[in-house]
């Protein structure tokens, strides 16, 4: 891995800290950690920076983020990963849809649907997908998909009519639509886990590091 000599490194500043979070840790959970470490450090600037799950792992190997915030665990033994916090995973339909009868979806309804979901990196998507794979009932990958890059887009596009949003169930909640209506796959709720991400090999500065302790005290399980 290759990471910026600490004089072209614009985070090497005892009191900078560099974080990548995916949309639904950058939404949720980074804001809040933030407002509290820099009221405990008003001397710390803290650089965020929100991607999908896949940026922040790049953006960790790549050393412009010192630490990560991610809805899927990194693949490689390179990152360490931590569990922060959990979240559901949910479908949001469009009010008067074939599949608003409150009752829970199969997923051979599901794969006869359009979908709306985020992009591939996304670990939203990819804790949807292999939940399913998981249950023996995988999604039919010539299904019609539209991707968002946002959860709020999702939702959107949902209201708008281009099919059933694949969300978490914290963004349907905050970016509710009167046109929109949450529903559930059928089994067990699908669950998943958002997670603190460090470079194994890294040292990180003094303002990183009081970031990550403040954020493991204010773990979110």
């Amino acid at each position: 891995m290759s990471v910026p000599d600490e004089q072209d490194d614009p985070y090497a500043d005892a009191t900078a800290v560099a974080v990548a979070a995916s949309s639904i840790p950058g939404e949720f959970l980074v804001p809040d950690l933030v407002e509290t470490f820099t009221a405990e450090h008003p001397e710390a600037v803290v650089d965020t920076v929100v991607t999908d799950s896949a940026g922040v792992f790049t953006a960790l190997r790549d050393g412009s983020a010192e630490v990560g915030f991610a809805g899927a665990e990194p693949d490689g033994d390179d990152l360490d990963a931590e569990v922060v916090a959990a979240d559901e995973i949910v479908l949001a339909v469009p009010r008067g849809h074939a599949l608003d009868t409150g009752e829970p979806v199969t997923v051979a309804q599901l794969a006869a649907t359009p979908l709306v979901e985020r992009e591939e990196g996304s670990g939203t998507r990819r804790s949807f997908t292999d939940a399913l794979a998981e249950r023996g009932t995988p999604l039919i990958t010539a299904q019609q998909w539209t991707i968002r890059d946002t959860n709020e887009g999702v939702i959107e596009a949902v209201a708008a009519g281009d099919g059933v949003g694949v969300v978490s169930a914290w963004a349907l909640a905050r970016h509710a639509r009167a046109e929109v209506r949450e529903v559930r796959v059928e089994g067990d709720p699908i669950e998943r886990c958002l997670y603190l991400v460090l470079r194994r090999d890294d040292d990180l500065g003094p303002a990183a590091t009081s970031f990550v302790a403040l954020a493991r005290e204010q773990s979110w399980v």
